[in-house]
């Protein structure tokens, strides 16, 4: 049998797993407590990444240059776009109110650059926020055309007559 580096891999990751990281983490479904008690509660909003407005990015791995035939070529950058984590529903909305993308994709596309497809959810939770504001800001003139507007009522009574001889109408 041939031994290659496959078989003998050892990765970061592989330290975790051994280290119990995996194990110990709430946001992995298959956690567990010291007791054996599930500590995995679901889906948590935050925290959240948000991408620059500009869809900016930062050099994280500089070129290398290369000598070729057809002269030198820069080859094996790497960048990334520029992120900040929201912790809060504060830092969400201050971050939303400055321009920052939820999404990557969204990023790309304000940097003028071709950007990936971007999944249904995303897609789905971008129209239901819509939906929802769109539904406040009708509520909203709703009421406030409501709340100018007389009621009409009834119309008054006809004072009674003073006069004791004719049957009331």
């Amino acid at each position: 049998m041939s031994a290659s580096n496959r078989h003998r891999r050892f990765t970061v990751y592989d330290m975790m797993e051994a280290k119990g990281l995996f194990e110990s983490n709430p946001a992995n479904q298959d956690s567990r407590s010291a007791d054996g008690l599930p500590l995995y509660t679901g889906p948590v909003q935050y925290p959240k990444m948000f991408y620059s407005p500009k869809g900016e990015e930062r050099i994280t791995v500089p070129a290398e240059i290369i000598v070729t035939p057809l002269g030198p070529k820069s080859v094996g950058e790497q960048r990334e776009l520029i992120s900040e984590l929201a912790l809060t529903p504060e830092d969400e909305a201050r971050l939303r109110a400055s321009g920052w993308h939820d999404h990557p994709a969204k990023a790309m596309k304000a940097a003028g650059k071709n950007a990936p497809a971007m999944s249904s959810d995303s897609r789905i939770a971008d129209l239901e926020a819509q939906i929802a504001k769109l539904q406040l800001e009708r509520n909203d003139e709703t009421a406030k055309r409501l709340s100018e507007t007389r009621p009409t009522g009834a119309k008054p009574a006809k004072p009674p007559s003073d006069d004791p001889f004719t049957a009331p109408t």
